[in-house]
């Protein structure tokens, strides 16, 4: 980051919880031309993950498939396995609606039960690269953001 003067971002975020399981996650913003509106889902912010991920069940529920074909990317291998990357608008509610275009790869996965699984893995290659975080006695959650 640099030193100059710029828009700062500083926000702490409570840990999820569920069934009294603590859960760093974000409210994410998809945008959803077919409800013609975006759509809440949950993201886990995972610095262990490269790249940002997608339920294939939510771009379904938001895309048709001749709005997907305008917004590949590329491809790449997670796991072993290739997958497509489609670039889709993300604003962050909680974040002061900040909002970028990310490069999601789409993989299918049981949204079972939805309020546990999020749909989104926020990834170090987007939503990680501008951003400093820290997680604190797995409670809190600080984003701080200069742009």
């Amino acid at each position: 980051m640099s030193l100059n003067p710029s828009k700062k971002i500083l926000k702490v975020i409570n840990f999820s919880d569920f069934y009294e399981n603590k859960i760093p996650l974000l409210q994410v913003e998809l945008e959803c031309p077919k409800i013609k509106r975006g759509k809440i889902v949950l993201g886990l912010i995972d610095t262990g993950s490269r790249y940002t991920i997608i339920n294939k069940h939510v771009v379904e529920e938001c895309f048709s498939e001749e709005e997907l074909k305008t917004r590949y990317f590329d491809s790449v291998i997670i796991n072993n396995k290739k997958y497509e990357r489609y670039s889709f608008r993300f604003t962050f509610p909680q974040l002061d609606n900040i909002g970028y275009i990310f490069n999601v790869a789409i993989i299918e996965y049981d949204p079972f039960p939805e309020e546990l699984v999020p749909n989104v893995i926020l990834g170090r290659e987007d939503f990680l690269r501008d951003l400093i975080v820290c997680l604190y006695k797995s409670e809190l959650i600080t984003i701080y953001k200069e742009f």
